[in-house]
């Protein structure tokens, strides 16, 4: 498991940077797209897709999800990373500071927080229900967290999550 406030506080120097991380990507180094640069809110998350194979003078890369490789903080401090990707994109991204967290799969319930109360402002509307009393009969039931499952309330657990459910449940 990937504790997330191990990463939270971490920052590199970031450089001066004149031109946006999806302008620096897509017209500079090529063969990336960056969705939701520019998006509305405080805090929000970019979806950068890459695609080695294309040949970016005839063909844009495809917003599909097999094309992925990070998600990136609107304010540049943290991304999630594909591992297998990752020396690469720091590579690319070197000048903006980006405090990269590798993930072998966006999918899976890698991520946990142990420290609620450490995270920063950006990620502290987050709700976090224990739900693992629903799959466990020697847990005590909670009827409060129930409630609040069974109305829809968007939520992480704690003790696992991945980043895809992070990304759902801060709206992106």
């Amino acid at each position: 498991m990937i504790e997330l406030t191990e990463y939270t506080h971490l920052q590199k120097e970031m450089c001066k940077v004149d031109i946006s991380l999806s302008g620096w990507l897509e017209a500079i180094v090529g063969n990336y797209y960056v969705y939701g640069e520019g998006g509305g809110g405080d805090f929000y998350w970019l979806t950068i897709y890459y695609d080695a194979d294309i040949d970016t003078h005839y063909d844009a890369v495809e917003a599909v999800s097999s094309k992925i490789v990070a998600y990136v903080s609107s304010d540049y401090r943290w991304g999630f990373v594909l591992s297998k990707h990752i020396q690469k994109f720091q590579g690319d991204t070197a000048n903006y500071g980006i405090c990269c967290i590798p993930i072998s799969d966006f999918e899976q319930e890698l991520l946990q927080c142990a420290h609620i109360n450490l995270l920063p402002r950006e990620l502290s509307g987050i709700i976090w229900i224990d739900d693992d009393f629903m799959d466990d009969e020697n847990i005590p039931f909670d009827f409060d967290s129930f409630s609040l499952i069974d109305e829809g309330v968007p939520y992480l657990n704690p003790k696992h999550f991945s980043v895809v459910q992070l990304m759902r449940v801060m709206g992106k």
